[in-house]
């Protein structure tokens, strides 16, 4: 039987006193794992990352309802943050890990972002009040619902993407990345909101602001093929 990639998903954790504190992570996210081929496994953040990057040939970073500290993209903070310091260490810590080693890496929403920031690259801190003519990124709906569409803008060295075609995606951020030298865009809205973004150099390493874990836009499937097909390429590389 042929072995099935491991992938390495990372949790939040919520904000209850210990003992009670608890890792949370959505069912969905190993649900779109398992649907597509990988085993997933949940990484909490008390041991070494490289000891998770030994075991794992696949990493998902996963959204959460915060937002990372400008002074790691070499900014000064110009809205009010809630931030989660623990974790964005850890997963710097692990995209950092999982680069050096050329393991794929997926990062969604939240992930996307730390990836980009992780390549060099850095954020709109609040896309309503910095982008001009910007719709509604975070709508009051469920992200089960597609929000608005995007348009895949250049071909992907991973993604089976047609350039040109647009899709329906959910929508659930009210911040974006900025272009930068070291990844390209390869998708983006009509309000010019970039939606996701692939390395330039390397392995895999793709971000998606959208969420495709809920299975809501054509388009996600595509990206799970192709994060697990890496992955497997990577396990059969090492194993």
């Amino acid at each position: 039987m042929t072995r099935k990639p491991i992938i390495g998903i990372t949790p939040d954790i919520n904000d209850i006193e210990a003992p009670e504190t608890e890792y949370v992570v959505r069912k969905n996210y190993a649900d779109a794992v398992l649907s597509a081929g990988g085993l997933p496994f949940i990484l909490p953040f008390g041991a070494a990352s490289d000891l998770y990057l030994q075991e794992i040939d696949g990493l998902l970073v996963t959204g959460g309802m915060f937002d990372i500290d400008p002074k790691l993209y070499r900014q000064a903070a110009r809205i009010a943050y809630v931030m989660k310091p623990e974790r964005t260490a850890f997963e710097k810590a692990l995209i950092e890990g999982a680069r050096n080693r050329g393991m794929p890496i997926l990062g969604i929403c939240n992930g996307m972002q730390l990836l980009a920031v992780c390549l060099g690259g850095g954020l709109v801190q609040d896309i309503p009040s910095e982008v001009e003519g910007a719709f509604e990124h975070k709508p009051a709906q469920s992200a089960s619902i597609t929000h608005h569409d995007i348009q895949v803008v250049s071909r992907s060295r991973h993604l089976d993407l047609a350039p040109g075609t647009v899709h329906a995606v959910n929508s659930v951020h009210h911040q974006s990345v900025l272009p930068a030298d070291s990844y390209d865009v390869l998708a983006a809205a009509s309000d010019s909101v970039i939606e996701a973004l692939e390395a330039r150099e390397g392995g895999f390493a793709v971000g998606v602001q959208w969420h495709p874990e809920y299975g809501a836009s054509q388009i996600d499937d595509a990206v799970w093929r192709g994060f697990l097909a890496a992955a497997a390429q990577f396990s059969s590389n090492i194993r």
